[in-house]
This record gives C-alpha cells, structure tokens and sequence, in this order.
C-alpha cells in the first residue's frame, strides 16, 4: 500500500524532502512507517526531535500510546511536524 508522508519545519531540511510516498506490506502500522522513515533518513531525523514530535494521521494528532498499534490504510496521509513554539513576546491583546 501506499502512504504520503509530510515532512514539516526543519524535518523537510533534514529529510532532504518536504513530502514523499512510502510504499508499506499492507496491515502496516504508524510504527513501521517510523522504523521505514529512520532506515531511509538515518536515526537523526526522528531522534532530533525526540518526544516531541507531532505525528498526525490524515488530520488526526496521534498520541505516543496509539503508534504501534494504529494501522495505516492504502492513501493515508501522515504529517510529521517539529514542535511549534511562539506567542505574543511583549504585546498584549
């Protein structure tokens, strides 16, 4: 099956792409998609981020529990975000 997966922020610098389709054995999980992306981007892309990475499943954040057992389906879209941080520095509202 195939999946789309999006590279956000500094992950697409670090991935060499900002999006791409893996193919994946159907049955597949969010986990293995993981183990596919550190094989062909090197340990680093995720371990950068630790933690904190944002992991969406077609437009749904994925919490750290659900990644080995949630099953991607042919055509998913997985989002891989680096943590966003900011805010209103001084200003008020």
């Amino acid at each position: 099956m195939k999946v789309n997966v999006m590279y956000g922020g500094e992950l697409a610098s670090m991935a060499g792409v900002s999006r791409e389709t893996v193919e994946l054995q159907e049955g597949s999980t969010l986990s293995d998609l993981l183990a596919y992306i550190e094989r062909a981007h090197g340990r680093r892309l995720l371990e950068a981020l630790g933690n904190r990475l944002l992991l969406l499943v077609n437009g749904r954040s994925v919490k750290p529990s659900e990644v080995s057992s949630l099953r991607l389906s042919e055509g998913d879209f997985v989002s891989l975000l680096p943590p966003v941080l900011g805010g209103l520095r001084g200003r008020t509202v």
